[in-house]
C-alpha cells in the first residue's frame, strides 16, 4: 500500500519528467512557476547523495539525470 508521501513524490517526479522531455533540462529556478519543481529535485538528490532515500527512487533519479544528459547536444 502506498502513502500519501509516495504519492506526491510519484507526482512530482511524473511532473519533472514531463518537463525535462518538453524542455530538455531542469526548471529555471528564478521562474516562480518552476521553482517547486527545481527545489524538489535538488532535495532528492541531496538525499540520495547522503544514502537516506530508497534505492528504488534514487534509480528513477538517475533516469532522471540520464535523460538531460542524453539531450545536451
Amino acid at each position: 500500500m502506498t502513502t500519501r508521501r509516495d504519492d506526491n513524490w510519484q507526482k512530482n517526479y511524473e511532473a519533472l519528467k514531463a518537463h525535462i522531455e518538453l524542455h530538455r533540462q531542469l526548471p529555471n529556478k528564478k521562474k516562480v512557476e518552476n521553482r517547486n519543481l527545481f527545489n524538489w529535485w535538488k532535495y532528492n538528490v541531496r538525499k540520495m547523495r547522503q544514502g537516506t532515500l530508497g534505492e528504488d527512487k534514487a534509480i528513477l533519479l538517475q533516469q532522471l539525470s540520464n535523460m538531460r544528459e542524453n539531450h545536451i547536444i
